[in-house]
Order: structure tokens, then sequence, then C-alpha cells
């Protein structure tokens, strides 16, 4: 009867995250999930309450689900918790979205210290990702055993999106993962097209499932999807009391310089905001609500960032570039972003933000400035670093590719379906690469 779970009895694809099988949740422990919105979380929660009560028969007066929406105060939170937990059974609490309760750290503390939660799973969703750079620091020793407290609800991947659609291609998509990259894989070669297909509708609907949904049955984008998500942005960033028409500009000045390296200060002068810091502050922000990845410059002898220096930023997802595009212009509908990816130069920005996006979620990523040009993607993988370069492109020029050719181990990104070595470096179909390390793992 659940109104989440009723939903998707009616849309052509149903997902099932492999959070469901996560055997920390069964743990004592404080959980968090974090995720931008309408990603999906809330109904991960009410699949796994399902799962609980079908699969591990949990007794429903063990289950508890919450929404932070619904609760004003932590006062209110501690005394509806202190009626449900009980020490004589292991329960499970679900709150969702839980920053909309002020104060609700507060509450959490007081339970773990008293010991409400030694035999309890606490699973805790929110859209900030800010909230567990500051639980573990308000949490020290209260957060449980387990090896893994902390998750990340992400839109789905391309291989993800792949499996959904069309079950056959999975026994492909674990060969993929399994296979290292320079290793010839001949049904990939047979199947490439398909799957470019697929990468063409994935650049349309990232991985939203409404907007994949909405695609399926429509074979378009409807603008109430839009609006939808883009009034949670808006609403988010008023929560922070920061200003809509600030966002906007700051939108307007990421899309014109898109895929550009960029100071705050440039950026701040293209707008009518004063200070580079409030730009950088809203950027900030818009990166911990999973809108935008923001990629600082490479420092190779140290293997990290350089926060000082110019950094490039893009959307975090095909889905929401198309939201704020639409925002910034109402005339850009999905069918004129439709025509739009039919110029492989305007698909290419959205490719290069695709593959930065499925690396970030596993592994530290920057890009590389060099004496003889710009490497799109810096990937560090324990103490190695892999050069990444994306060329979305029939042709190859020479003169693109001076900087990664200083590297013996790069790795260049076509739309080709076979490998081919050019001078130092492999390249490699991207989208065999977008599967291969969607197993967090990058093997050559």
């Amino acid at each position: 009867n659940d109104p989440h779970l009723k939903r998707l009895r009616s849309l052509p694809f149903i997902y099932l995250s492999p959070l469901l099988n996560e055997k920390n949740f069964h743990n004592p422990g404080v959980y968090f999930i974090t995720g931008g919105r309408q990603v999906g979380k809330t109904t991960f929660l009410k699949q796994f309450i399902l799962h609980l009560l079908e699969k591990k028969k949990i007794r429903p007066d063990n289950i508890l689900f919450l929404t932070g929406e619904l609760l004003d105060t932590h006062h209110l939170l501690r005394r509806t918790l202190e009626q449900f937990l009980n020490t004589s059974s292991f329960q499970y609490l679900f709150i969702d979205e839980i920053n909309y309760i002020p104060n609700w750290d507060k509450t959490i503390k007081y339970l773990a210290d008293i010991g409400l939660f030694e035999k309890a799973s606490i699973i805790l969703t929110d859209s900030d990702s800010r909230i567990i750079k500051t639980a573990m620091k308000r949490f020290a020793g209260r957060r449980g055993m387990s090896d893994k407290v902390d998750f990340d609800f992400c839109p789905l991947s391309f291989r993800e999106f792949v499996c959904l659609k069309i079950n056959k291609l999975k026994p492909l998509c674990r060969t993929i993962i399994e296979t290292p990259l320079k290793e010839k894989i001949p049904l990939y070669e047979k199947e490439h097209n398909k799957l470019m297909t697929l990468f063409s509708e994935y650049l349309l609907h990232g991985g939203y499932l409404p907007a994949i949904s909405a695609f399926a049955i429509e074979k378009t984008i409807p603008q109430g999807l839009f609006n939808t998500y883009i009034h949670w942005i808006i609403g988010d960033i008023l929560k922070f009391n920061k200003s809509e028409h600030y966002l906007f500009e700051i939108l307007r000045g990421i899309t014109t310089t898109y895929n550009s390296q960029i100071s705050w200060n440039s950026l701040g002068k293209k707008l009518s905001i004063e200070h580079h810091k409030t730009v950088a502050d809203y950027c900030q922000t818009l990166e911990d609500m999973h809108v935008l990845h923001i990629q600082q410059a490479f420092l190779e002898h140290k293997r990290t960032g350089a926060p000082k220096k110019n950094r490039k930023i893009y959307f975090r997802d095909p889905f929401i570039h198309h939201t704020v595009e639409n925002y910034l212009n109402p005339k850009n509908t999905m069918q004129a972003i439709q025509k739009q990816l039919n110029n492989n130069a305007f698909v290419s920005a959205y490719v290069e933000a695709i593959v930065v996006d499925h690396c970030k979620r596993w592994a530290p990523t920057y890009y590389i400035k060099g004496n003889k040009g710009e490497v799109d993607i810096a990937l560090i993988q324990e103490n190695t670093f892999f050069p990444i370069e994306i060329k979305w492109s029939e042709h190859i020029r020479s003169t693109e590719i001076k900087q990664i050719q200083t590297y013996a181990n790069g790795i260049i990104l076509t739309p080709h379906k076979e490998n081919k070595n050019i001078g130092n470096n492999t390249a490699i179909p991207l989208i065999r690469f977008l599967i291969h390390i969607d197993n967090h793992c990058l093997v050559v």
C-alpha cells in the first residue's frame, strides 16, 4: 500500500539497488546515505523495508520509518524514538531527509550515549553531503563497529542503465568488467553499435530513473520533470539562506565557461556578484547538493589537487545539465536538446562530464595542465595515476594529444569499437571503459 512502491508497479523498469544486500545495515550502528534530489533514496528505503518484512521476516513493530520533513523539532524526534526503541530485540530505524529537523544531531548523539542504539540499525538519508563531513566529527565512537557506515546513492551508471533496459547484456557487462582494457573482447565489438545507441539515450536522460522511465514511455522528457528537479535545487539553495538570483547567475556563468579552466575570480567577473568568495561558496554548496563536480588541477609530485589553481566545473549528470539549461532558457526544450546532441562538438562536453562522474564515484580525479597542453582526467588508483584523454570524434589530431603522449600509461577514450595503439598510449572504446570501471577498479 505504500505510495512509492505502488508507483513502481506502473513503471517500465524497476531498479533494485545493490545496497539492498548491504550486510553492514544488519549490524548495530548509525549509517548515512547521501545522494542528490530525486535520485531514489526514499524509494530505496521503502524497498529495503519490504525486503526486511518479506525476506528477513522482521516483525513490523521492529521497523520505524520517519520523514524529517514532518518533524518540527529534535525534541519531538527524541520523544518519538524513545517510544520506539528498546533493547529487547534488534530494530531498524529509517529517517529520510534528516537535515530538515533542526539540531537533529543532538537527539541522535544523546540516544547513542544512553545506549538505545546498542541493538538497532539507524539509517539516515539526506541530499547534502556535508552531513557526512560534520557527522564524522560529532559522532566519533558512536557509529558502530561496521567497516563502512557512509554510502553515496548515485544516479544509475551507464552499466546499470544498460543492464536495467536489456537484461541479455548483463553477461557481456560482467565480461567487460572482468577483462583488462587492453585485451580484445569479440562479443563487445559485435554489440558495440547497440551499446552506442543506449549511450545516446543516456546522454538524454542520464541516470535519473524518473527521466529514464518517462523517456521509455514518451520518447521524451516532459517539462514537468525539469520543473520538479529545478524547484528542488532552488528550494535547497533558499534553505541555506542563499539567493535564487545569484543561483541563476552562477549556473549561467558555469554553462558559458563549460569545459574550460576557470578561477573563481574570473567566473565572478562575468556576473553581478561582487566577491569571488561568494561564487566559490555557491559552487561548493551545489557540489555538496550533488549538482556539480569541481575538478582541481593535478600536482603530479604530490599526487593531489591544486586548490589555488584554476578548476573545471561539470554537472554530475546529463539530466541535471538539461534541467539547468531549461531553467536558464525555457526555449531549451527536450526537442531542442535532442537536435543539439546530433552535433559531436556539442556532445563532447556531456561525454567528458559523464566520464568524470563515473571516475569520481570511486577514485580521486583531477585534470592535468602541462607544458604541451591539457589532459582531461588524472585518475588516482592506489599509488598510480592514469592520464585519461577523451576524444569524441572520428579522427584524432596529433596536436590534440601532445600532453598525454608524454606519459607511458595514457588512455585515450574514443567512440570507436576497437582498441588501437597511438604512440605511447592506448585508445580504448569509451563505452567499454565506462562499463569496466563500474566495478570501482581500473585494470589495464
